[in-house]
């Protein structure tokens, strides 16, 4: 019987030995995962920010192992993937919101304790990620809400006469729906008339659009940071500059990709921050003492797409000319 006792024991040890291994890396390294939403722009750059924030406070390539997983938008995907990173890494980022929740609900699943980051989710209170920004419990990062007043304001300097004004968003993106609100909001202020349509699919952006210029002859479109429409800016190009509708953006990326002008935050330096909270983390404070932050109106900067001015052959203001000038 003691024979068999000691057995036991052994056997119970060498489970948790394989355990412990499948939890971390299997060179010794502190194992990050990193689940995108989808491929754009600032999502990448918020990558950028943070794994250079990580090496500058010590967690360099020689001690992190990370594990990237881009599942392009399909959730079903997404939650695989989210449920194989939490099983395996020290610590988990999400970046984009769908991804943030894809690992909080593969956490909460696998009853794992796991410290879970996010970075560029506009509501993460509105999204139950956390309760309280200041008081986060076992998830905490970095919201990117885009300076929406800011925006309007810029709006109405580039058409000091506008009228109406349309916006799309993908209607399965909670977070555009909360920046269209605003736009709304804002907007009414001014007497300004918000049209707002949305797409559940890429496929439908290229019509919605035309619905916007053509039909509802719309004089400007915003378009909040919304990952399916970053994702493809070219197809509200297409449209918006041959009708000659300029296109203001929720962030620098999406201006680039196919807007017209934006006042954005600097989603890598939104990476790094998130970074710092990282290594903070990993160091050994606990996620309860990191509260979630974001990058203060300080760090935006008007952004223009040249090539589409010239598309739609609008002249900037000397306003905003002087705003790219500082």
């Amino acid at each position: 019987m003691k024979k068999m006792k000691n057995l036991f024991a052994v056997l119970m040890a060498l489970v948790i030995c394989v355990m412990l291994v499948g939890c971390g890396s299997s060179s010794g390294k502190v194992k990050v995962g990193i689940l995108f939403t989808a491929s754009h722009d600032a999502l990448s750059k918020a990558k950028e920010g943070f794994v250079e924030a990580l090496a500058e406070k010590g967690y360099t390539e020689d001690k992190v192992e990370f594990v990237v997983r881009n599942p392009e938008g399909d959730l079903t995907v997404m939650g695989n993937e989210a449920t194989t990173l939490v099983r395996s890494c020290d610590l988990v980022l999400g970046i984009g919101t769908p991804a943030a929740k894809a690992l909080q609900n593969a956490r909460d699943a696998e009853k794992i304790d796991l410290p879970i980051l996010f970075t560029a989710v506009t509501d993460p209170v509105g999204e139950q990620l956390i309760a309280d920004v200041n008081k986060p419990v076992d998830i905490t990062g970095t919201n990117d809400m885009n300076p929406v007043v800011e925006q309007v304001n810029l709006i109405k300097e580039l058409l000091p006469n506008v009228k109406k004004i349309g916006v799309i968003y993908n209607i399965s993106e909670s977070n555009s729906k909360v920046q269209s609100d605003m736009v709304e909001a804002e907007a009414a202020k001014s007497d300004i008339e918000v049209v707002v349509k949305t797409v559940a699919a890429a496929t439908e952006i290229s019509a919605m659009v035309t619905t916007l210029t053509v039909t509802e002859k719309v004089e400007l479109i915003y378009i909040p940071t919304d990952n399916l429409l970053a994702a493809n800016m070219p197809a509200v190009d297409m449209v918006a500059a041959e009708q000659k509708v300029p296109v203001i953006c929720g962030e620098a990326g999406m201006v680039e990709a196919g807007g017209t002008l934006t006042y954005s935050i600097d989603y890598k330096a939104l990476g790094v921050l998130t970074g710092e909270m990282a290594a903070k983390i990993l160091d050994g404070t606990p996620v309860s003492e990191v509260p979630s932050t974001s990058v203060d109106a300080s760090g935006c900067v008007v952004v223009v797409n040249e090539a589409n001015l010239t598309k739609i052959g609008l002249e900037l203001p000397q306003s905003i000319k002087d705003k790219l000038n500082k």
